[in-house]
C-alpha cells in the first residue's frame, strides 16, 4: 500500500464545501490527500511551479484520515477549517501564500470554536495514543 491515498468521499465533501465557502476555489486548485502515517492531523503545502504546471494543483492538504474519521462532526469541521485557513490567496499580487497559525491555531478558528477547541485537541491526542498502542 502506498503512502498517499484518496480520502473518503465524505471527507472530500467536507473540505470542498469549506473551500467553496472561503471562495478559494475561485482562485486556486487544492488537492486533499490522505497520509495516515503523519504525526499531525493535517499539513498544508504549496506546490512548486513544475507540479502546478504538470497537474494543475496549487496547494495540497495532507490529512491523517485515520484520526480525522474518528472525530465527531464538529471536530472534523474545525480541523478542516483550520487547514483551509492556512491558505491565503492575495488577489492584489495574484499569489498564493501558506500562513502559519497566529496562536496555537488561527485566532479566527479559536474565536469561532472556543468552547470546543480544547476537547478537539484532547480527542486528537487520545486517538493518536490509541493508534500508537495498537502498533
Amino acid at each position: 500500500m502506498g503512502k498517499f491515498e484518496t480520502p473518503f468521499e465524505d471527507t472530500l465533501e467536507t473540505f470542498k464545501n469549506l473551500i467553496s465557502v472561503a471562495e478559494l476555489d475561485r482562485y486556486i486548485n487544492i488537492d486533499i490527500v490522505s497520509d495516515n502515517n503523519m504525526k499531525k492531523i493535517y499539513s498544508v503545502s504549496k506546490t512548486n511551479e513544475y507540479t502546478k504546471f504538470k497537474v494543475g494543483v496549487d496547494a495540497t492538504i495532507f490529512l491523517n484520515e485515520l484520526i480525522f474519521e474518528q472525530l465527531n462532526d464538529l471536530h472534523r469541521t474545525i480541523v478542516a477549517e483550520e487547514a483551509i485557513a492556512a491558505l491565503y490567496f492575495n488577489t492584489e499580487k495574484d499569489k498564493l501564500e501558506v500562513k502559519t497559525p497566529d496562536v496555537k491555531t488561527f485566532s479566527g478558528i479559536l474565536a469561532k470554536y472556543k468552547d470546543h477547541y480544547e476537547s478537539l485537541q484532547e480527542s486528537i491526542r487520545t486517538l493518536y495514543e490509541m493508534e500508537k498502542n495498537k502498533k
